[in-house]
């Protein structure tokens, strides 16, 4: 095999063939739509156009091409809308009417003033210098004139302002003392609230961890010497630290966040030998080390490196040449000898190939083939299998579960780290910061307890957010009819079976919900066509309202037929019931089943009180599972009354961005078409809850999706008003709050803040309607808060009374106590965790189906 294109550091293939195109295909009528007609075509392709008109960000774009290879330019714009207006009365965007206290967040503030300017240039090389460690040599010869610099491979940035606005500098390389004129270009000015200053405090803040000896890996850097063996699991655990300026409403923050990398002793040529190994028992053990290896991130022994696996070349060896970049073939085998002193055993093993979006100067951005050696690249991660493994993942909480008190005492100690080390503090003075010492102090608010409602009864959430103990004994707030329903079981365990069932019609009778004796089915065996083939025939002959399926084992391949004849094919709620469960025949897992069973029949085991009347509320979120290649689907989820316990849902696959938009839009449609069906009227106000929302989609969710709703309610509503909320939910977020509740023998002593803690105010973006909020309890380790970030609010026009800041927080807590499958408060609003749970049923159990119609299959979750 000849590889055409050059070694850099490790050995790269040739670019990748054009991807295959994928036709489009036909799913057919779905049932149950011919009523729904979906917005038109051009009004959806108008979008652009009123795009075009919205005002864009401060400042302009640095550049467009890849400063550094593999990582996104630096820019200036980012798109963002204006401050809802609600935000912007006299009380701002802080809630009021709560118990105040006060929290220690993981953030430092900058001591010293940063009201100064950034100068930008553009640097050009003749010759034109392709490596950036080169060009950064070549411009280190000129320090003294430069003074403090940061340079990311095309611009410039200084703090110092250079007489001329174009300045010439000569250097000589040193490998063979060529001379290269570096020019200097002004380009712009960096204002301290434009978004590639921040960027910049990034990259210093960067350059002084890479004093701290710690190994980057992928993004983060990490502290090999603190390495953490555990080899009862083959695992090690390398500690390390997340960081990020911002500018948030108290100023110039930076944030900090302990991380730990696992690591897995075995190599990917260890699990190739053990998939070779089991040949005689899987036929397609090649197949199962592909599925196992392609989409995983390894880490390479040479030179801690992450690369992410795209595909596995069989073709080729570690006897296969490349070309190097002077233009000379060598093999992998002798290329790792000479360059890294590293003998390869095995000669045999297929390449790992990884795809790097890598950017030349005069070329643009373009793709090369990574090629790397299994036996030299380490497996990292947790697999399915292994979180499975209930002893390990126990071993490995002891770890990564850290609780407040010793969270705090990491964070001080990695700022200590950072201001005693010589060359990082120097790095720091060159730029005039002082970074503090401190965690930052904030004042959080604590929302009232909620009250929940049963059938003719109130009782309290809790402070914990778990009122379990209230529920057992209480009737459930709307009782479902259950004429008939069925238990499905192999006959070997129907003597566990039986008990099974009379717990729970004790615990039914117990919450007040008339169900009836069901009729149990007896299989023959465990086969999945056994199960099939009875499914069929007690829907055919019995017709039941509910069936309950007991499997031996969570085999994805029998859970998946299950839940595909029952939600799509025969359209039947369902709930499948692991024989362990059966056989321990707790009061509480037989509790946790009635309420489920009751649910998916359309009953609700309790509610909460939101007062405002003729409200809709959204919930939408996306499962991609980027691993297995599957499609992403995308799911929306609608209340449907003003008790907010009757659901509308709708799920849809794609594969681009402008599908998904397109699908968003339907479902929105979709969403209202059934609210005016049931309620003989269209809502009065929408709450949409946006999930799934990375940070390189915010933007066109700002300036698309928002656009895109509004065109749909025009749809409907033509000149009426109707109120709207676009609420951005993340929860992936390094922010932690701490709460100190008493000092022992002087000792600070943290814990979590309450169940229903709010920060609007300190470390929120001033530019942001956001807020953060703690709405569960966790018992080992630190809880992580929740971003809320409101970005449209127009309630208070058509809303009965005034949507304020608090009530809006006061709503996002409210819908937090609403999903029906956890007897406690969740981290999102109950209708994302919903739609989490829809698009993941339809991305890992319904994706086989070539005409899914995946429409109203909340009932069958």
């Amino acid at each position: 095999m000849e590889n055409p294109r050059r070694g850099r550091g490790h050995a790269r293939g040739p670019n990748p063939p054009l991807p295959r195109q994928i036709q489009p295909q036909f799913r057919g009528p779905r049932p149950n739509q011919q009523e729904i007609r979906p917005p038109r075509v051009e009004d959806v392709g108008q979008i652009a156009n009123r795009i075009n008109n919205l005002e864009r960000g401060n400042g302009p774009m640095l550049n467009d091409r890849a400063a550094i290879r593999g990582r996104p330019p630096i820019e200036n714009g980012y798109f963002r809308l204006e401050r809802p207006a609600s935000s912007q009365m006299f009380y701002g965007k802080l809630g009021s009417r709560s118990q105040f206290i006060p929290l220690i967040s993981n953030y430092f503030p900058i001591t010293t003033p940063t009201d100064w300017s950034l100068y930008q240039y553009r640097v050009d090389f003749n010759p034109v210098q392709d490596r950036i460690n080169i060009q950064r040599g070549l411009l280190s010869t000129h320090k003294k004139f430069l003074g403090a610099y940061i340079f990311d491979g095309t611009m410039l940035f200084s703090i110092k302002k250079f007489e001329s606005d174009t300045t010439e500098l000569i250097s000589k390389r040193n490998t063979d003392d060529q001379t290269v004129i570096i020019t200097l270009k002004f380009t712009s000015v960096i204002e301290n609230d434009d978004y590639a200053f921040i960027q910049i405090f990034n990259l210093l803040i960067r350059h002084c961890l890479s004093h701290l000896k710690l190994t980057l890996v992928g993004k983060n850097y990490y502290d090999a010497d603190a390495k953490i063996n555990i080899p009862n699991h083959k695992l090690q655990l390398w500690p390390g630290y997340e960081t990020k300026f911002g500018i948030f409403d108290c100023g110039l923050l930076l944030r900090s966040e302990i991380s730990t990398k696992v690591i897995r002793e075995d190599t990917v040529l260890d699990l190739l030998i053990e998939c070779s190994n089991n040949r005689n028992r899987d036929p397609n053990w090649m197949i199962t080390f592909k599925m196992s290896v392609i989409g995983s991130i390894v880490l390479t022994k040479f030179n801690n490196k992450t690369y992410r696996i795209d595909d596995i070349d069989e073709e080729s060896n570690t006897r296969s040449t490349f070309l190097k970049q002077d233009g000379s073939s060598i093999s992998f085998i002798d290329y790792y000898k000479e360059k890294y002193g590293i003998n390869i055993s095995n000669q045999q093993q297929p390449m790992l190939i990884s795809k790097k979006k890598m950017s030349f100067r005069n070329e643009g951005m373009e793709t090369e083939l990574v090629y790397l050696v299994p036996e030299l690249c380490i497996m990292t991660g947790i697999t399915n299998k292994m979180s499975k493994n209930r002893h390990l993942m126990q071993d490995l909480a002891q770890y990564t579960r850290v609780n407040p008190t010793k969270r705090i005492i990491k964070y001080n100690n990695f700022i200590k780290r950072v201001l005693t080390t010589p060359k990082s503090l120097d790095s720091l003075k060159e730029w005039n910061l002082t970074l503090s010492n401190k965690l930052i102090t904030v004042f959080g608010r604590v929302l009232p307890q909620q009250d929940l409602y049963g059938d003719n009864h109130i009782y309290p959430a809790g402070y914990n957010g778990d009122w379990s103990a209230n529920l057992r004994s209480s009737p459930m707030c709307i009782m479902a009819k259950i004429p008939c329903w069925t238990i499905v079981t192999p006959r070997i365990w129907s003597s566990d079976v039986g008990q099974f069932t009379n717990t729970l019609l004790r615990v039914a009778n117990n919450l007040g919900f008339p169900l009836q004796r069901p009729r149990i089915v007896e299989i023959e065996d465990i086969h999945i066509r056994t199960y099939s083939v009875h499914l069929d025939r007690i829907i055919n002959e019995l017709n039941p309202s509910f069936i309950l399926c007991v499997i031996k084992s969570s085999r994805n391949d029998l859970y998946s037929m299950i839940k595909r004849k029952l939600c799509v094919t025969r359209a039947v709620p369902s709930q499948v019931v692991l024989l362990k469960n059966v056989q321990k025949n707790k009061m509480s897992v037989c509790t946790k089943i009635v309420i489920q069973i009751n649910c998916k029949l359309g009953g609700a085991p309790w509610r909460v009180v939101i007062p405002e009347p003729g409200m809709m509320i959204l919930g939408f979120d996306i499962f991609h599972d980027k691993k297995s290649g599957k499609k992403p689907y995308g799911a929306l989820i609608a209340t449907m009354n003003d008790s907010h316990t009757s659901f509308f849902s709708c799920v849809d696959p794609f594969e681009s961005e402008q599908e998904l938009l397109s699908n968003f839009g339907n479902s929105i449609y979709k969403a209202l078409s059934n609210y005016r069906e049931k309620n003989h009227k269209l809502p009065n106000t929408i709450v949409i809850y946006r999930d799934g929302v990375g940070d390189g989609h915010l933007s066109n969710v700002h300036k698309i999706e928002v656009e895109l709703v509004k065109i749909i309610c025009e749809e409907f509503y033509a000149d009426k008003k109707v109120g709207l909320a676009f609420i951005i939910v993340n929860k992936r977020i390094s922010t932690r709050f701490f709460y100190d509740i008493e000092r022992e023998g002087g000792r600070e002593n943290y814990q979590n803040p309450p169940v229903g803690t709010v920060v609007d105010s300190s470390v929120t973006n001033p530019t942001m309607y956001d807020f953060y909020l703690v709405s569960q309890h966790v018992t080992n380790g630190t809880v992580t808060p929740t971003h809320y970030n409101v970005i449209l609010d127009t309630l208070s026009e058509t809303a009965t009374i005034p949507i304020t800041p608090n009530d809006m927080q006061q709503l996002t807590y409210k819908l937090t106590h609403m999903y029906y499958n956890w007897t406690g408060t969740i981290r999102v609003p109950a209708v994302c965790q919903l739609a989490h749970k829809l698009a993941f049923l339809a991305g890992q159990t319904l994706q086989s189906n070539p005409n899914p119609g995946l429409e109203d299959l909340l009932y069958f979750l």
